[in-house]
């Protein structure tokens, strides 16, 4: 029987696409469309012994009993959390994460940007051009919406939690503001956030009209704040753009396994 070249896990879209676009370039590809490891996956893996092992951009639930890991040979993944990198380290495996990879990032961060618009436009948010926008978090997917929204005619400042990005969004053009409130626009604005830290109070000195969370759950808000107009919107890559977020991804998958 012929071995498996990679096993993707994972339920998004953008998983099952590139299971195909890895496919088309030869290879043996098997996909388990779920976000949970368990001992279903455990005898897939032992029985098929794939060289490659992807697994979604969060760790799924659940890990794989000792020795099930040793049957791969290399292991790819979004990010891992202590049980997975338990896992990764007991099975002699060093993880190769995405998103850590550069062109990755900047390509799903365009895609990410993208993809917040079309949702922004979807619910009937309005015009962009002429509106007033706060862009808290100046990593890639911040730089890219606030270059994209600058671009379709929205007044972007931007909230940085470090000196370094406050100064580069200054260098760009962009307002800025503290944490503090200081430069908050006046007239009525939205606000969306890549920050993946639950800093938000809209009890605070921050009152956006609307929230549009780019980050992963729980989200930019503190626990137990809440906004009447407050969206989580993760996964957008894989939830508008599947076919292109599958290309990014296996691209990378390949360029990383070189």
């Amino acid at each position: 029987m012929t071995r498996p070249d990679w096993l993707i896990v994972g339920s998004d879209a953008r998983f099952s696409k590139a299971a195909e676009h890895l496919r088309k370039k030869g290879f043996i590809v098997l996909h388990d469309a779920r976000d949970r490891w368990d001992s279903k996956t455990d005898a897939l893996l032992l029985e098929e012994k794939p060289v490659r092992v992807v697994l979604p951009i969060h760790p799924p639930e659940g890990t794989p009993a000792p020795g099930v890991l040793n049957q791969a040979e290399r292991l790819f993944a979004g990010r891992l959390d202590a049980a997975w990198e338990k896992a990764a380290e007991t099975a002699e495996k060093l993880p190769r994460l995405y998103l850590q990879e550069e062109r990755f990032i900047w390509e799903n961060a365009s895609l990410t940007a993208e993809g917040f618009l079309a949702m922004f436009y979807e619910s009937g948010g309005g015009p962009v051009a002429g509106s007033q926008w706060v862009v808290a978090g100046y990593g890639r997917v911040g730089k890219t919406t606030a270059r994209l929204m600058r671009a379709m005619g929205a007044e972007v400042s931007v909230l940085a939690r470090s000196p370094s990005q406050t100064a580069e969004a200054l260098t760009e053009g962009f307002g800025t503001l503290d944490f503090d409130g200081a430069g908050m626009p006046e007239n009525s604005w939205n606000l969306v956030n890549t920050i993946p830290a639950q800093w938000l109070d809209p009890d605070g000195p921050f009152d956006p009209a609307g929230i549009y969370d780019l980050a992963s759950a729980p989200g930019c808000l503190k626990p137990g704040a809440v906004h009447e107009y407050y969206r989580l919107l993760p996964a957008l890559p894989g939830r508008l753009f599947p076919d292109e977020a599958a290309r990014v991804l296996s691209e990378a998958l390949c360029r990383m396994d070189s």
